[in-house]
């Protein structure tokens, strides 16, 4: 059993000899026990597979499963894995690189190929019910040339009683389900700092309960200007349908044709607090690639989503006839509190659009250095309330913060 105190320890100051990286936090919190994946010998998937082993076979009577721990190298993974509970998996540093853009700087970083796609061909797949997994402080690396590889896949069952802590992506088709896949989440919490850039599809679709994302930090989601990744109407970088969660401050970039989040299905309860949901540049930089979103960035057809200082600007720059705001609202109820809206657009273009379910407005600020005179515009199809009806049925309730117009 290759535990890191079988390795002799070097003195204070000193690297890992074989292992070229100084002792930090994370690998001294668990030197007196855990799977270092270097101390196995074969390829790093045959590493891999023994520390499974190892940490299956372990975490009996009174001791708990150890993790297994990532050098700071680019490792290479090729083959699918089950997941199970008790898994646990962690960088040898604290929360890693979080950049991809001139090659490795902090950390492991690991490459998918060989067998991994997505589905159940998934990186990880889980079914029926897994607990207590913890998997931290690493980067990962998908297809650079072709909408291939899904992180996690659990479409049945559930993760329960979990957590994801700074972890990054690059070129993934999905990192928590996929677009077609949700991941089924209860109990799981999304930590630290993120990233998952260079997007092949929508990156995250969780379905589940008692959930949260980026409260602590944040996630930061986009895609290239690259024609390979052009997006669509349909393409959205995060799918939260049947979700009960908080989520914090992610930042998406919805430019060369994406579109941002799409909250959908009457059992979506979704609280948004801060995150900054925008296009890429208050204007184009390379035609139509970049630029301003082409159009929503926030789509809500159902559920309940409420929505706290939460940012959007820099959108409606080439929409589709069917697109009409920033923010479009067709079902559900939805509140937006002290949200802040901005971009060379804004004194045109709609930053809601409201035609169905109901809606509240509370204390909504333009961004002062866009030179705005007046508010941002909310069109709605919904008549407000007035003094003498205050009690009757109604499906918007605003406070002037915005502009209201019906066409």
């Amino acid at each position: 059993m290759a535990h890191i105190d079988d390795v002799n320890e070097p003195s204070a100051g000193a690297s890992w000899g074989s292992w070229g990286t100084a002792v930090d936090d994370t690998l001294r919190a668990v030197a007196s026990g855990g799977f270092y994946l270097d101390t196995y010998s074969g390829t790093d998937d045959q590493r891999l597979t023994a520390a499974i082993a190892d940490q299956q076979a372990s975490g009996t009577g009174t001791t708990n499963k150890p993790p297994i721990i990532l050098p700071s190298r680019i490792i290479s993974f090729t083959t699918p894995r089950t997941l199970y509970t008790g898994c646990k998996i962690i960088g040898v540093h604290r929360s890693g690189q979080k950049t991809f853009a001139d090659g490795g700087h902090v950390g492991p970083e690991i490459t998918l190929g060989g067998t991994i796609s997505s589905g159940t061909s998934s990186w990880w797949n889980g079914t029926g019910e897994v607990y207590d997994v913890y998997m931290a402080d690493f980067a990962v690396n998908g297809s650079q040339g072709s909408s291939t590889h899904q992180f996690l896949d659990q479409p049945s069952g559930t993760l329960y009683g979990c957590e994801f802590h700074s972890l990054s992506f690059n070129f993934m088709r999905g990192v928590i389900g996929r677009s077609d896949r949700k991941a089924l989440c209860t109990q799981v919490c999304f930590s630290g700092s993120w990233t998952a850039n260079n997007a092949w599809d929508t990156q995250f679709n969780p379905g589940g309960s008692d959930c949260v994302f980026w409260m602590d930090s944040f996630n930061n989601i986009g895609v290239s200007s690259s024609a390979a990744q052009t997006g669509s109407l349909t393409r959205y970088f995060m799918k939260l349908d049947s979700l009960e969660a908080n989520i914090g401050k992610a930042y998406i970039s919805a430019m060369n044709g994406w579109r941002g989040v799409l909250c959908s299905g009457s059992g979506n309860i979704v609280n948004f607090y801060d995150g900054v949901y925008e296009g890429y540049k208050p204007t184009r930089i390379d035609g139509l690639l970049s630029g301003p979103a082409p159009g929503t960035v926030m789509k809500i057809t159902g559920g309940v989503a409420n929505f706290f200082g939460t940012k959007f600007g820099q959108y409606m720059d080439n929409p589709d006839a069917s697109e009409i705001g920033g923010i479009d609202i067709s079902g559900g109820e939805v509140g937006l509190y002290g949200t802040n809206h901005y971009g060379a657009n804004l004194a045109t273009v709609k930053a809601v659009n409201h035609t169905a379910g109901r809606l509240v407005v509370s204390g909504s600020t333009k961004r002062q250095n866009i030179g705005l005179t007046g508010r941002p515009i909310l069109k709605s199809t919904a008549a407000a309330p007035s003094q003498a009806n205050l009690t009757s049925t109604y499906l918007l309730a605003h406070d002037h913060s915005m502009e209201v117009v019906s066409a």
